[in-house]
């Protein structure tokens, strides 16, 4: 469901909640009908705000061990999937996403992460490998930047009246918008991987994202050295 279709829904809710509580109020408990539509109409904002999204904390940056085994590896990136999406179904629904796919592309590489994971031709690997390895850093390093950024800039934009604060926080998002089609091109290339039977160094991965951030003259948020090196 689109953000605004999400907050009409709301609305609504709160409408028809605020109605309800007015008419009972008039009809069954026999309240004067000035009393009866004020009590109504506070109960049907509380239950409009009570029904509004609100704005998902910012998520940790792995900062620990690099897992040793694939099975942890892989673990890891199933834990990091889960959190990022509670907190993308948080965000989603707030007014700030009705003109960007930056929504959309998160959730879609998140499934595509989550799908990776429960490979065979990935879960059997006997060691860490550039793929692996590649999977885990975009589960706990990239992605996880990329929703904070999304989420500080989703603060901002509620925090701002000004319309030109506003625009830019939105230009902020859409900027956004290339580095996550990026991030997918890693994901096609460790699919190939998969299907090819091969797989590729961390520092083929690494060279890959250096090259078409460049090609795409983005400013990255993302620290392109580590956790790669």
């Amino acid at each position: 469901m689109s953000a605004g279709k999400r907050t009409l829904t709301q609305i609504l809710i709160g409408v028809g909640a605020g109605v309800a509580t007015a008419a009972a109020c008039v009809f069954l408990l026999g309240i004067t009908w000035p009393l009866g539509v004020g009590i109504g109409a506070v109960f049907g904002i509380g239950c409009g705000m009570f029904m509004a999204p609100y704005a998902p904390s910012k998520l940790e940056i792995e900062s620990g061990a690099t897992p040793i085994t694939v099975e942890d590896s892989l673990t890891a990136v199933n834990q990091r999937v889960t959190a990022m999406d509670g907190a993308m179904r948080r965000l989603s629904s707030r007014p700030l996403w009705t003109g960007t796919r930056v929504d959309e592309q998160i959730n879609a590489l998140l499934g595509r992460l989550r799908s990776m994971t429960q490979l065979p031709e990935i879960r059997q690997r006997t060691q860490i490998d550039g793929d692996v390895h590649m999977l885990y850093v975009l589960a706990t390093d990239y992605l996880p930047t990329i929703v904070n950024h999304a989420i500080e800039n989703d603060r901002m934009h509620t925090a701002f009246s000004g319309t030109g604060s506003r625009k830019q926080v939105e230009q902020n998002v859409h900027a956004l918008e290339d580095q996550l089609v990026i991030l997918s091109e890693v994901m096609d290339r460790i699919e190939t991987d998969v299907v090819r039977g091969k797989t590729q160094s961390i520092q083929e991965h690494a060279a890959f994202l250096k090259l078409r951030f460049e090609q795409a003259g983005t400013n990255s948020v993302l620290d392109l050295k580590q956790p790669l090196e």
